[in-house]
């Protein structure tokens, strides 16, 4: 059940909340001896509303973790790289919604589905958008982790090419569907269970044994300087609280004595997109966590290549892995073309084949892999044998009219129209007088109805030119289309 009563604490965070003064985050810093750098970054440039966005989880610590063992041990344990290898997927971005919550629990089973399975090269990709919007969540004042657990085991989590993330491009939720693929039920994955390592008398010693069987699902208490992080162990040196958030904990240093963090507001943010955060910090890091169990199985295949939202053409090569060595196929299906093609016709652990893509119309088409009675998870692939012919258009939104001067954050409506295949990225730029980029964002998650909002206080008062653009991979290069170009001026 959704809990309204989310609105009134975020809403109150960001009452009192103003821009983000680096300078004077790194003089704290410095002062406090904290030992750690703050840096512009895309979401130090966002607006209130957006920033509240970035948040969304409903469960706030009240102050750090005050375990009375954090400070003993001599362990260390980082998921990125256990004997060479790393058990994570790919640092992701929540985008324009207060989805943090979905993210991190896809993040933290993504990781214990690799762990559990021993078989770092499985690669699953889960899909954030139906675990929180059919779970109960919502953009505008986020979600539970407990929610998010009980979903996982009660009704389950999609592939990602089943329900693609949109709320990140349109701000908006997507209703929850009974179906939002075909096969639907065969493509859901269910968790055997989980638990709260830090509940019921615990401590920093519990949480770090949970963390040597994988990631944990963890909130935190955001400050404003966490925003500006960029690099170094963090130790907030602010008093503004802006917002709950949720995260996944991938590791700990007791050398060091910080607890490695893994963020979804892209790798543009903290060291790649993850922060190492002291035992000492007041956010409440590792304060509630929870560990997914997954169910053992005894036969695991995935496709390798295409990754997942690849764009093809001419050749390409189909890669598939499996853990017990069998004969396999591959089938790929389109909305008007598919095809099933041998993968391996002896026994053999690993797979390789060439399919030409001239040989498939043009359009969006879904991937998986059978052997030994089981199939892989769906990957979707972009076949794009004829160059794109793509067009995008903007306006202001909600009576946002461009030839008055802007103050604040103002929002675009933006329109892609796209022949064969959907943009790989959209891009917003503004230029000077001179013709020089001041500032640029881009947006990896694209549909044809987008809303993207820019904070004209970021850039000193005067005229501005802006304009978005549409990129689509073709044959090795980036065919780029331009939106009309439009003046603005800033008086803020």
């Amino acid at each position: 059940m959704k809990k309204l009563i989310a609105v009134p604490l975020l809403l109150t965070a960001f009452s009192a909340f103003a821009s983000i003064n680096v300078s004077e985050i790194n003089a704290l810093i410095k002062k406090n001896k904290a030992g750690w750098i703050a840096k512009e970054n895309p979401v130090s440039r966002m607006s209130d509303i957006e920033i509240k966005r970035l948040l969304g989880s409903t469960d706030r610590p009240t102050g750090n973790a005050l375990f009375e063992d954090r400070t003993k041990g001599n362990d260390s344990i980082d998921w990125r790289n256990i004997k060479g290898q790393n058990w994570l997927g790919k640092v992701m971005n929540q985008g324009n919604c207060g989805s943090c919550v979905a993210f991190a629990a896809v993040a933290t089973l993504e990781a214990a589905y690799r762990i559990n399975a021993a078989l770092p090269w499985l690669a699953p990709t889960f899909s954030p958008q139906q675990l929180f919007n059919c779970g109960g969540g919502a953009c505008d004042y986020g979600w539970q982790p407990a929610s998010a657990a009980s979903m996982l085991k009660s009704k389950g989590i999609v592939d990602s090419a089943c329900a693609p993330y949109e709320s990140g491009s349109t701000g908006q939720d997507v209703q929850c569907k009974k179906t939002f693929c075909e096969n639907q039920t065969e493509r859901t994955y269910k968790i055997a269970g989980s638990t709260k390592p830090s509940s019921w008398g615990g401590s920093a010693s519990k949480v770090k044994e949970a963390l040597k069987k994988g990631p944990l699902v963890t909130t935190m208490t955001v400050y404003d300087d966490f925003l500006v992080y960029s690099s170094g162990i963090y130790k907030s040196v602010s008093k503004k609280s802006v917002g709950g958030h949720a995260v996944s904990l991938v590791g700990f240093n007791d050398e060091g004595r910080y607890w490695i963090v893994r963020n979804s507001w892209g790798t543009d943010w903290g060291e790649a997109g993850f922060i190492r955060v002291s035992y000492d910090d007041k956010s409440g890091i590792a304060d509630s966590t929870w560990a997914y169990q997954t169910s053992p199985e005894d036969n695991y295949i995935s496709v390798q290549s295409p990754a997942g939202r690849d764009y093809v053409s001419g050749e390409k090569k189909i890669q598939v892995a499996l853990s017990k060595p069998a004969p396999s196929d591959v089938v790929i299906k389109g909305e008007v073309d598919s095809l099933n093609m041998v993968a391996c016709q002896s026994a053999k652990a690993s797979c390789e084949l060439s399919i030409d893509t001239a040989s498939l119309k043009d359009g969006r088409y879904e991937i998986f892999a059978r052997a030994n009675g089981k199939r892989s998870q769906v990957r979707e692939f972009f076949v794009i044998n004829h160059e794109p012919a793509s067009t995008i258009s903007f306006q202001g939104s909600d009576g946002v009219d461009l030839k008055k001067p802007q103050t604040g954050r103002i929002e675009f409506d933006i329109d892609v129209k796209a022949s064969p295949v959907i943009p790989q990225k959209v891009t917003f730029y503004v230029e000077d007088q001179n013709g020089k980029v001041v500032a640029k964002r881009e947006t990896d998650e694209v549909v044809e109805q987008m809303r993207l909002g820019f904070r004209t206080n970021t850039l000193s008062n005067g005229r501005y030119t802006i304009y978005y653009t549409a990129e689509t991979p073709f044959n090795g290069q980036m065919i780029t289309a331009v939106s009309n170009k439009e003046v603005m001026t800033t008086q803020n």
